[in-house]
């Protein structure tokens, strides 16, 4: 399949949570297409079992990749840390794949932090992929882990998360100086999350450390696209049922009105 750097950014999530990423990647590289897919029909995945999220997240990556994307962003912790080895194996040397766990990891930041607190999905911590990537480059870090199920769904149908809601979830986490958002859902929270700490804890930017390694390594394969006279098109998003009233939303307040948005339905049963 030919590509080339006017070839769009594929990106994937369970949901509304990697919308983040893809707005990141338009203000860090703006000549940039790009088509969203968000499994909306089967969020949250931090519920599911390791070999649902490896099947489901294949279809959407084969789907994205029959859209001629020239790369692959998996914008989903739990499908990073439950299916990265299987997806890179099958799609090695088709398409670049790209994930919101490996730069974090490799970044510097974590050499000046002492204790840190992961909040993820379930499927996320039970994967024990962050403590296995963390442990082999910061031996001197202290970890606390803490997983839960009901907040990425709040935040997918537009609940008001309130105070009480945050300090459920954060207030076993007051003795980090860092903290890690391991779930791209739980980035809509930044602002409360980082009121409810006073600003105390550094509150990792994860948009900007991942989409910067991404356009790091387009610009090296020459896949970044550097003009858009050519290339001026509207993102198109895809949901896996239909269309969900605050997705659609959620895609017009960050990315505008002249947004293609529309419903593929896979067979995954």
């Amino acid at each position: 399949m030919k590509i080339n750097s006017l070839s769009p950014i594929g990106i994937l999530d369970s949901g509304i949570g990697g919308l983040l990423i893809a707005k990141e990647i338009k203000m860090q590289m703006p000549n940039e297409n790009f088509i969203y897919f968000g499994d909306t029909i089967n969020m949250p995945y931090g519920e599911k079992s390791q070999k649902f999220i490896i099947e489901n997240s294949i279809k959407i990556i084969s789907f994205l990749y029959k859209k001629k994307c020239k790369a692959i962003v998996i914008a989903c912790n739990s499908i990073t840390s439950n299916a990265l080895d299987v997806i890179e194996k099958k799609f090695y040397k088709k398409i670049l794949i790209f994930n919101v766990i490996d730069p974090i990891i490799k970044n510097k930041i974590f050499f000046s932090s002492k204790k840190i607190g992961i909040i993820a999905t379930p499927a996320t911590i039970r994967s024990n992929f962050y403590i296995k990537k963390i442990k082999k480059y910061y031996h001197h870090l202290n970890i606390i882990q803490s997983s839960t199920s009901s907040l990425a769904p709040m935040i997918e149908k537009g609940l008001k998360i309130k105070k009480n809601i945050i300090k459920n979830y954060f207030n076993h986490f007051q003795s980090i100086d860092t903290l890690l958002l391991a779930c791209t859902h739980y980035l809509f929270l930044k602002k409360e999350i980082d009121n409810f700490y006073h600003g105390k804890v550094h509150l990792i930017d994860i948009q900007k450390i991942v989409v910067k390694e991404i356009k790091k390594k387009l610009y090296k394969k020459k896949l970044l696209c550097v003009t858009n006279k050519k290339n001026k098109k509207y993102p198109i998003f895809y949901t896996s049922n239909f269309i969900p009233t605050f997705f659609e939303k959620k895609v017009k307040i960050i990315f505008g009105e002249k947004v293609f948005i529309k419903t593929h339905i896979f067979n995954f049963f």
